[in-house]
C-alpha cells in the first residue's frame, strides 16, 4: 500500500498539471476560433455563456454521480471528458459540436474536483495530511511552468499549421486521461454512501467559520477571473491609443507572458512561507488582490504611457501572483475543520459559487458596459476588493477563535 501511495504522490502533479485545462488551446482560443472556425465575437461569448450556466445547473447532478461512482471513477471520466473536449473543439465541423465540447470541458472540470479529496485521503493512509499544501503546489507549478512554456510557442506553431496547436492539445489531454488511471483512492472514503445506515441524509453542518469561508473563497476567485479579463481590456484600452495593433498586440502577449512566468514564482514561494504565515496568508493575499486591481484602476490616471502600462501591467500580474496560493489555502482550511464525508460536497458548494458570482459579474458587467466605460467596472472591481479584505480579516479572527464560531 505504501509504494502504491508513494507513486501516486509522485505522479499526481503531472496528472493534475496535464489535466488543470486544454492546454495550448487555450492559449490560442479566440485565434482559433475566429480564423480556423469562422466565429464570430458573439458566437465566442455565447459559447462560454451557455456552458458556463449549463455547468451551474449540473454542478449538483455531477455532485451525485461522483458520489454514487467513488472518487477513483470520477477523476477517470473527467480525463476522458477533457479529451472528448479537444477532439470535439478540434474536429467539430460546426457551432454546436463546439459547443459541446466546452460542455464537457465544464463538466470534467467538476470530476476533476474528485482529485483533491482522493490526494487529502491517501495522504491520510501514510500520516502525510501535512504534505497536502505541498504537493498540490507542486501540481500548480507544474501547469504554470507548462502553460508559461506553451505561451512562447503557440503562436509560432499556429502560424506553421493552425491545427498545430490543437494536436498538441488532444496529446497532452490523453496523457492526462492515462495518468488517470494511477490516480486510486486507496481509503474507506472512495464512495461516501448517499444515505446512513438509519436511511436518514448525511447533513452538513455549516457552522459561521464555513460559511464565512465559503462566502470568502467565493468572491476572492470570482474576482481574480473578472479581474484578469476585464483588467486585461482595460489595460488595452489604454495600450490602443498610444501604439498600432502589431504593438498593442506584442505589449499585451508581453504582459500574459510575464504573468506566467511570475505564477510560477508564486507557487514557489507560497511553498515556502505557507508552513511559517498559513493563517495570516488568508489575509495577505486579498489585500494583494486589492492593491492589484488598485494598481491597474489607479494606474490609468499617470500621464506618462510607458510607466502608466507598466503601473496597470503589475497590478494585472498580482492577480495571478495571488489566485492559486490562495485558492489552495481556503481548501485546506475547510478541509482542517471538516469531517472527509463533507469533502466532495463543500468542493461542489466551492466551485458551483465561484461559478455563479462569475457568471452574476459577468452579466453585471456586460450590462453596465453597455452604457459605461470600462472604467466604472474598475471602480466595482475595486469595491468589492476592499469588502473581500475585510471579510478575510473577519475569517482570520473566526479562524484563530474557532470555538466562538460553533
Amino acid at each position: 500500500m505504501n509504494n502504491k501511495i508513494k507513486r501516486f504522490i509522485t505522479l499526481y502533479p503531472w496528472y493534475s498539471g496535464f489535466t488543470a485545462d486544454l492546454l495550448f488551446y487555450i492559449a490560442i482560443d479566440t485565434l482559433f476560433l475566429t480564423q480556423v472556425k469562422n466565429f464570430s465575437a458573439a458566437q465566442i461569448v455565447s459559447v462560454t455563456s451557455i456552458s458556463q450556466f449549463a455547468c451551474i445547473v449540473l454542478q449538483f447532478p455531477v455532485l451525485f454521480i461522483i458520489k454514487r461512482i467513488g472518487n477513483t471513477n470520477s477523476v477517470r471520466i473527467g480525463g476522458l471528458c477533457l479529451l472528448l473536449s479537444s477532439i470535439l473543439i478540434t474536429f467539430g465541423k460546426n457551432y454546436y459540436l463546439v459547443l459541446l465540447g466546452r460542455l464537457f470541458h465544464d463538466i470534467a472540470v467538476i470530476f476533476r474536483t474528485a482529485s483533491y479529496v482522493i490526494l487529502e485521503n491517501n495522504l491520510d493512509l501514510v500520516g502525510k495530511r501535512n504534505d497536502f499544501v505541498r504537493i498540490r503546489t507542486a501540481a500548480n507549478t507544474v501547469y504554470a511552468v507548462v502553460t508559461m512554456v506553451i505561451s512562447f510557442v503557440a503562436s509560432l506553431m499556429f502560424n506553421l499549421n493552425n491545427y498545430l496547436p490543437m494536436f498538441g492539445c488532444i496529446a497532452t489531454c490523453a496523457i492526462g486521461f492515462l495518468l488517470s488511471f494511477f490516480m486510486k483512492d486507496y481509503s474507506d472514503y472512495d464512495r461516501i454512501p448517499i444515505v446512513s445506515k438509519k436511511h436518514e441524509k448525511v447533513k452538513i453542518h455549516y457552522s459561521k467559520l464555513i460559511i464565512l469561508a465559503i462566502i470568502v473563497y467565493c468572491v476572492f476567485i470570482s474576482s481574480c477571473y473578472m479581474g484578469q479579463s476585464q483588467g486585461k481590456l482595460f489595460i488595452q484600452e489604454y495600450v490602443v491609443l498610444s501604439f498600432n495593433i502589431e504593438e498593442t498586440a506584442l505589449i499585451v502577449g508581453a504582459i500574459v507572458c510575464i504573468s506566467r512566468i511570475i505564477r510560477v514564482l508564486s507557487n514557489v514561494v507560497f511553498a515556502k512561507l505557507y508552513e511559517k504565515h498559513q493563517k495570516t496568508l488568508g489575509v495577505a493575499l486579498p489585500v494583494l488582490l486589492c492593491l492589484a486591481i488598485g494598481f491597474i484602476f489607479f494606474g490609468s490616471f499617470i500621464p506618462l504611457i510607458f510607466a502608466k502600462i507598466v503601473v496597470m501591467a503589475v497590478g494585472y500580474i498580482i492577480i495571478l501572483f495571488a489566485r492559486d496560493p490562495f485558492r489552495l489555502f481556503m481548501q485546506d482550511t475547510i478541509f482542517e475543520n471538516t469531517p472527509k464525508q463533507q469533502h466532495q460536497t463543500l468542493l461542489t458548494v466551492l466551485e458551483f459559487g465561484v461559478k455563479v458570482g462569475t457568471a452574476g459579474m459577468g452579466l453585471s458587467f456586460s450590462a453596465i458596459l453597455l452604457k459605461y466605460p470600462m472604467f466604472v467596472v474598475m471602480v466595482i472591481m475595486f469595491l468589492i476588493a476592499l469588502v473581500e479584505v475585510l471579510l478575510s480579516i473577519k475569517l482570520y479572527k473566526s479562524i484563530m477563535a474557532p470555538k466562538e464560531t460553533e
